[in-house]
């Protein structure tokens, strides 16, 4: 099978790096470039295999969640009491209110 060529640029001091770790590896640098692909790629492959099924999951609950139909909200007079404290000091906090007599 015939090879196929890629070229890559690089700056100066990357270039002197990959060639200084390709010879300290006793490849050319064409060689030490494969196998850092292949090893990248072999990374990636093993990521992708554990993902898998929580992507799948993942789609899965995104696609029942289509038809989850949301309750509506009960009108403020709907609340209880206890409910109507609560519902006002929430809104009183996220509006930056200072309001201490908030019941």
């Amino acid at each position: 099978m015939a090879n196929t060529r890629f070229s890559i640029s690089t700056d100066p001091q990357v270039h002197a790096a990959i060639k200084a770790h390709a010879d300290a590896a006793g490849l050319d640098v064409s060689g030490y470039m494969i196998a850092a692909a292949v090893a990248q790629m072999a990374a990636d492959d093993a990521t992708a295999a554990i993902f898998a099924p929580l992507d799948a999951d993942n789609a899965m609950a995104l696609e029942e969640s289509v038809a989850v139909e949301t309750p509506g909200l009960p009108a403020f007079e709907d609340l209880t009491a206890e409910e109507k404290v609560l519902a006002r000091r929430v809104l009183s906090a996220a509006l930056g209110s200072d309001q201490s007599d908030v019941a």
